[in-house]
Order: C-alpha cells, then structure tokens, then sequence
C-alpha cells in the first residue's frame, strides 16, 4: 500500500500550465488597460488634482492677491532664497496660504489617488479593498522592504557617486542622472513591496503570518532584474514626460494666453499617460500576485501531501 501511494503522489506542479511560476513581465499584456478602467478613471482623476490642481489653485491665489505677475516676462530668471523669503512673509503669502485651494487640492487628490489605486488592484486580485488591509500592509513593508531596500538604495547612490567623483565626463552625466533615477526606482520597489503586503492582508492569512512576510518578501526578490526594470523604467517614463513639457516650456516661455494654455494642455496629457502607467502597473502586480499566490498554495498543499505520504 505504501509503495502504491509514493507512485500515485504529484511530483510537480509545473505539468500544469495554470500552476507554472510566471515572472512579472508575463502579466504586462494582460494589464494594458491600465488606468483606463472604473476604478482607473478616478485614479487619473486624483493625479490631475495632484499635479494640475495646485499649478491652477496658485495661479488664480496669485491672481487675486496681487492682480499682477511678472512671471511670463522674465521666465528662466532665478530668484534667490531671500527674495523668496521676503515674498513669504512680506509679501502676504505665508497669511493666506492657508486659505489658498493648492492645499485642498493636493490633499483631495493624494486621497483620490490612494483609494482608487486601492480599489482597482484589490478588484483585479479579487479581494476586498479595506482600509485594515491598507494600514496593515503599510506596516508590513515597513517589517520586510524598508531596510533591505534601503541598503540597496545606499549601495546603488554611492556607486554611482563614487563613479561621478572619478573626474570623467561620462560617468559625471551618469551619476547625475542616475542617482535621482535610482532613488525614484528604489522608492517604486518599497511602494511595490507595500501593494504585495496589503494583496496578502487583503486575501487573509490563512497560512499565518511568518509565511505571508516570507511570500511579500519573496515575490519582490524573486525576481530582482525585472521588477528592477519595471521599476527603474517606470519612474524614468513618468519623470520624462512632465520634464519634456517643463523644458519646452522653458524654451517657449508663456507670454500669450494661447501659449500657456498650450503648455497646460500638454501638462494635462503627461498627466493623463503617467497615471495610466500607475494603473498599469498596479493591474500588472495585482494579477502577478493573484498567479503566485495560487502557485505557492499548491506548493504548499503538495509539501503537506508529501509529508503525509512519507508518514504513512
């Protein structure tokens, strides 16, 4: 009977197709809808508040407090540190700052972009999108992500500093564009590891706690080249296209009203693209969760059916 049971037992998972392993980019397909999805037009409306919001909300504050703005004539022109001081204080900023629609309209967008990142991911993974879960992954990241992400963030910034220092021209451009670059990407890797913790709390522990860490922090370090790339690549995107408008801006200047309306409308769409990207992104983590989660609770199930097998 013994002998029976061990040639009877599964041997693996990967003879079937729906319980292969998968890595990240396999799922970029699958997400393209991105942002462009119930839960998504609200994400994109969160960051058009984000952005656009207080550009708008302090042009129209600046408008109303001083009638007047010189900044269309001297466009490109710096202005030192004292100078923005006297404005803050002597000026009469800092009094109504308070008053001022930029701070509502940051703080109305930052929530709108939370909640519906939220809702869409746990949608797409099938689960239910409460605010324990949220919190408690927050928490979770902080356990599993926040210190070895910040070693490979120190490690990464002081190679690339070290490379800059080194007098060659190149390696100087590198270095200083590479450190902002993979500060943004690092941070993108913790916000990564954040929605991989608050998927799990979401879906319950069913396999405790010590195992939803261990499978948070496995599915980000699994796979550290592509999620690199995904990563790194996405904040690179996302920090072009409203760069590409600022530095066109730039070269232009806004001295006619059809100009800077232009330049707006050009905003407005690296706005729309960037949140796209961000609900791309979270639909392709979402479904990439759901895949692994269902891999490793078959591993587990085979493991626990061997362990039975070898008992009896």
């Amino acid at each position: 009977m013994r002998t029976q049971m061990i040639e009877e037992r599964p041997t693996t998972i990967h003879a079937e197709e729906a319980l292969t392993p998968r890595a990240p980019w396999s799922f970029l397909r699958a997400a393209l809808p991105g942002g462009f999805t119930r839960w998504g037009w609200g994400l994109i409306a969160g960051w058009v508040l984000v952005l656009l919001g207080p550009t708008l909300g302090w042009a129209g504050h600046l408008r109303h407090a001083v009638r007047w703005s010189a900044l269309p004539s001297h466009w490109g022109e710096g202005i030192s540190a004292r100078d923005i001081w006297e404005l803050w204080e002597n000026g009469g900023l800092r009094h109504r700052a308070a008053s001022s629609p930029t701070v509502h309209l940051l703080g109305l967008g930052i929530v709108i972009v939370l909640w519906c990142g939220w809702r869409m991911q746990a949608e797409t993974a099938g689960g239910k999108a409460t605010l324990r879960a949220w919190l408690l992954g927050a928490l979770d990241t902080l356990l599993v992500g926040l210190l070895p992400l910040g070693l490979v963030a120190w490690g990464g910034i002081a190679a690339l500093r070290w490379l800059g220092e080194m007098g060659i021209d190149g390696l100087g451009w590198s270095a200083l564009i590479g450190v902002p670059l993979f500060a943004m990407g690092a941070a993108a890797a913790l916000n990564l590891q954040w929605w991989f913790c608050r998927l799990g709390r979401a879906a319950g522990l069913s396999r405790g706690y010590r195992a939803h860490l261990k499978d948070s922090f496995l599915r980000l370090w699994t796979h550290p080249i592509q999620w690199g790339a995904v990563c790194v690549g996405g904040a690179a995107v996302r920090s072009l296209l409203p760069f590409l408008v600022l530095l066109l801006a730039w070269r232009l200047g806004g001295g006619t009203t059809l100009r800077v309306t232009a330049l707006l409308g050009l905003q407005l769409l690296a706005t729309v693209l960037n949140a796209w990207l961000m609900g791309w992104l979270l639909r392709a983590s979402a479904l990439f969760w759901v895949h692994d989660a269902a891999v490793r609770t078959a591993r587990a199930t085979l493991k626990e059916e061997s362990r039975d097998v070898q008992i009896l």
